[in-house]
């Protein structure tokens, strides 16, 4: 008898935190979202001399409320031109939907012509999907310019960028896979019910 009185206790607790279990998955979390995006770029533009270039993007982009289109992250460039250059740059990026917006610091190496240079990188985006397309606009801090050369600089750069990429989430729930996938919509509980009307 006494056993069988265990034997329903132990029944009784494990249903019970199974149910509190369920329950607990079932809430929404409210932990901020992680969302790791890679991808590749292509840009035009230049300033003096305008080049093409192709190279890679990767973001890292905090959604820090549920149900909210902001984010905060970072982002790391690395492109060849086609003038026989590479530019790297990398800094914060912030955004609200469609849009984001970036500051950071770009370098581009020098060419036979042409000197390298460090630069304030400023950028805008529109994001579809897995599609962005936006500009952006290198400020010259630096040009690094060898003594008794005639090697010319680019000055103020500005360019055409076209992203394509996909988002990963890394950390906490799952943004909803529409059309601001990656940059927006809310978040998606794959523990809600779906009721037929």
């Amino acid at each position: 008898m006494r056993s069988k009185r265990i034997l329903a206790a132990l029944l009784v607790t494990f249903a019970v935190g199974t149910a509190h279990a369920q329950e607990r998955a079932a809430a929404p979390s409210n932990d901020p979202t992680g969302v790791l995006r890679v991808g590749k770029l292509y840009t035009f533009g230049g300033g003096t001399a305008l080049d093409h270039g192709f190279g890679l993007d990767l973001r890292y982009d905090v959604y820090p409320a549920r149900g909210q289109d902001g984010y905060l992250g970072l982002f790391s460039q690395g492109q060849y031109e086609l003038g026989d250059a590479w530019r790297f740059a990398g800094g914060l990026s912030v955004g609200w939907g469609f849009f984001g917006l970036e500051l950071g610091v770009s370098h581009r190496t020098e060419t036979e012509t042409m000197a390298g240079s460090t630069g304030l990188h400023v950028g805008q985006s529109f994001t579809y999907g897995p599609v962005s397309i936006g500009g952006r606009l290198t400020v010259p801090l630096v040009d690094h310019v060898a003594q008794s050369t005639t090697m010319g600089v680019q000055g103020i750069e500005g360019a055409l960028v076209l992203r394509v990429g996909f988002g990963f989430t890394v950390h906490g729930e799952r943004r909803s896979s529409g059309c601001r996938a990656g940059h927006g919509g809310g978040v998606r509980n794959p523990h809600a019910a779906h009721h037929a009307h």
